[in-house]
């Protein structure tokens, strides 16, 4: 008997501290359609080096420290995503309307972000895995002018049991997923005409810090954030690239200092939200202040039209200014 890819399940939710697993139960939690993607072991098989007076062959070897990462890749629906940003960022607040909660996300500048509780179960019936101390290292967005918006969330756990009881009957996110074509970007209040969208958001958490007397990472904490972005035009003008390589649009010779525009990208569901008075979609707003465009080249070839992948750097000059906030419309009132 083989066991299917498809009948597995992952399930997230907020701890409530740190160290303590805290099952995803009821609607306390979130069950996230994925794409694929798991968790495995970063563990060392401990080989002594030869030694004088043994013989040719290794002689024994121990299991050394752990810790646990990997990629979850997944279609963006707006309950799961909530989750997921508010453990990659830290910091949420809502607004509740009729039928309708706005969920906004911004950085935390405190020592730690959220830590995740994780039920992860392979198929159905071959292994179901409970990690703790769960945190999003890195999440990634993008999309097509023809295709669908779609992450993939970096997570490092730092405790995992195995023989699990999986969750019989989670709570799904089923709200809808979203096309290209009720995707915007609009940079320096001009809606551009983008071919495909990026975002990435990295928090460079280290998972090695293992310690004496101990099998599992002894600190999981972010360190320097960094938030890129990129978008695909077809060129109309020069100007982008100006402004990236020179510094300023509308320069003609290379100069020092960089233009700094909000970027901001919008993403609707073609299905509006339940007993939302107005009808309102479910929507993700991301909105950089600051982005600064990287310098990159105009290529030709042949007689192929002038596109570009023009890729930025969010900044933060302004400490009470956000580097980026994400509002996320949904009717669930709170993030799991």
């Amino acid at each position: 008997m083989g066991y299917s890819s498809q009948s597995g399940q992952v399930l997230f939710k907020t701890q409530t501290a740190q160290g303590v697993y805290d099952p995803a139960t009821g609607t306390t939690g979130v069950a996230m359609k994925l794409r694929g993607g798991s968790l495995a072991a970063n563990r060392d098989l401990l080989i002594p080096d030869p030694e004088i007076g043994g013989g040719r062959d290794v002689v024994d070897a121990y299991l050394g420290a752990v810790s646990w990462s990997g990629d979850y890749e997944f279609y963006a629906r707006m309950d799961g995503l909530a989750t997921l940003l508010k453990a990659c960022l830290g910091s949420s607040t809502l607004l509740t309307t009729t039928g309708v909660t706005t969920h906004t996300i911004t950085p935390s500048d405190a020592a730690q972000l959220p830590f995740l509780s994780i039920e992860e179960s392979i198929s159905n019936g071959l292994e179901t895995y409970n990690y703790t101390d769960g945190v999003v290292n890195t999440l990634h967005l993008e999309a097509e002018a023809n295709g669908y918006l779609q992450g993939t969330a970096g997570i490092i756990a730092a405790k995992q049991i195995a023989g699990a009881v999986r969750t019989a009957a989670p709570v799904w996110d089923e709200t809808p997923m979203i096309v290209g074509t009720n995707i915007t970007v609009t940079y320096n209040a001009v809606t551009l005409p983008a071919k495909s969208f990026s975002l990435d958001i990295n928090n460079n958490y280290e998972d090695d810090d293992f310690r004496l007397g101990s099998f599992f990472v002894g600190d999981l904490t972010p360190k320097r954030r960094e938030i890129t972005a990129s978008f695909g035009i077809r060129e109309s003008s020069s100007a982008l690239w100006r402004q990236a390589t020179y510094g300023l649009p509308a320069a003609t010779a290379v100069g020092g200092l960089t233009t700094k525009n909000q970027l901001v990208i919008t993403c609707k569901t073609y299905e509006t939200i339940p007993a939302g008075t107005p009808l309102t979609e479910y929507t993700l707003t991301i909105t950089i202040p600051k982005f600064i465009l990287t310098p990159y080249s105009l290529d030709a070839s042949g007689d192929d039209i002038i596109e570009s992948d023009i890729e930025g750097q969010a900044v933060r000059p302004l400490a009470a200014t956000p580097i980026t906030t994400c509002t996320i419309k949904t009717n669930k009132t709170t993030i799991a």
